[in-house]
């Protein structure tokens, strides 16, 4: 199916992409992003830095952040946790610790983050929430183990038709635990779910999952040798996206960081009390739409493909492509001339949205 070129933010035209189906066809609509008047802020000087490839990484440099880490850490197998993301949710526990985070809708105008955890030792992680089934490609972009607390009938199909490693709550009390403080208050039971750095590698170890990621898999990002401004790209201080009526995050650059709040208010760890930020922030727009005769209104969600979105990192915003091959293989980012993509050292969020979804860049 062929996109309609939208109008874009800075005047940057994306290229046509086209994105396969995966359980049902989906439509496309027109991306609808708020354009910045010719007073807003002008591009961002091109950087003089040269990148390093993947392979040129320090040996011991976590493939999900860039960031230096320790030797047993650089192979291991990353963790997919779905985290709810309801109001009476927040706040999460754990979530700080990401290397990276989806955002993406479920049903109800809610959206739900898949955590990808990869160098942590939280004891505390959740509420974890149930799963759908596309959230389960973006745990296989990083072979990693899919963690959840029920799910969807589409979801439970996609775990047996990929044979995924999964922990799922509704049948391992042992690797999740209820927390009295939520789960005795009327209304709260099912944000109140939670597990663990070590429950989950206990848990791994009991189900013999294989502990590092699979050969060849090429998991993670390219990233920029030093702190960088990606070449031609427009101001970007202050990032909306809005998921649904009612529900929007934004993303607020200060020195270097991206600080996050979903409906103006503050996104923060329980555990740290710690603001959330991230260094990189990625919009991909992906077929939405919502499953015919689910009579929950439950949504598909297409990821698997080629499409378009923005690049947001140091102040700055470019468009991109995206691309995954299979469920099974890892998305790649490309610049829109082709080129791969770097991103600078530390945390990605990624907001998974419709085209039609009204993002705003100031």
């Amino acid at each position: 199916m062929r996109k309609r070129a939208p109008l874009i933010i800075l005047t940057l035209y994306l290229c046509t992409a086209c994105s396969s189906a995966r359980y049902i066809e989906h439509s496309e609509e027109p991306r609808n992003v708020q354009e910045r008047s010719a007073d807003d802020t002008g591009s961002k000087p091109a950087s003089t830095f040269v990148p390093v490839k993947a392979k040129d990484i320090p040996a011991f440099t976590d493939p999900l952040t860039g960031l230096n880490t320790n030797e047993s850490v650089v192979n291991s197998r990353p963790v997919a946790v779905v985290i709810n993301n309801h109001h009476k949710a927040l706040p999460q526990s754990g979530i700080g610790q990401a290397a990276i985070c989806y955002e993406v809708l479920a049903e109800g105008n809610i959206t739900r983050i898949i955590a990808i955890f990869h160098d942590f030792d939280t004891q505390k992680i959740g509420p974890v929430r149930s799963a759908r089934h596309y959230f389960l490609d973006f745990a296989m972009d990083y072979d990693a183990i899919f963690v959840h607390h029920g799910g969807s009938p589409q979801a439970y199909d996609a775990l047996e038709e990929t044979g995924i490693a999964a922990l799922d709550g509704m049948k391992l009390s042992e690797t999740f635990w209820r927390d009295p403080e939520r789960a005795n208050v009327p209304g709260m039971f099912e944000h109140s779910s939670y597990t663990g750095e070590e429950l989950i590698r206990q848990a791994r170890e009991r189900f013999e999952f294989r502990p590092e990621m699979r050969e060849g898999l090429n998991a993670g990002f390219l990233f920029y040798d030093e702190q960088t401004v990606p070449a031609e790209s427009a101001g970007a201080a202050f990032i909306s996206v809005a998921f649904a009526q009612g529900y929007e995050s934004s993303f607020e650059y200060l020195d270097g960081l991206y600080y996050i709040s979903t409906d103006g208010k503050p996104r923060i760890d329980a555990e740290t009390n710690e603001r959330l930020s991230v260094e990189n922030l990625l919009i991909q727009y992906a077929p939405v739409k919502v499953i015919a005769g689910d009579t929950a209104g439950r949504r598909d969600v297409d990821v698997v493909g080629e499409g378009e979105g923005l690049f947001i990192t140091n102040g700055g915003s470019v468009p991109l492509i995206w691309k995954k091959d299979s469920h099974e293989t890892p998305t790649r980012w490309y610049n829109k001339d082709g080129s791969d993509l770097y991103f600078n050292r530390g945390k990605t969020w990624i907001c998974v949205v419709s085209p039609d979804t009204a993002v705003s860049i100031e």
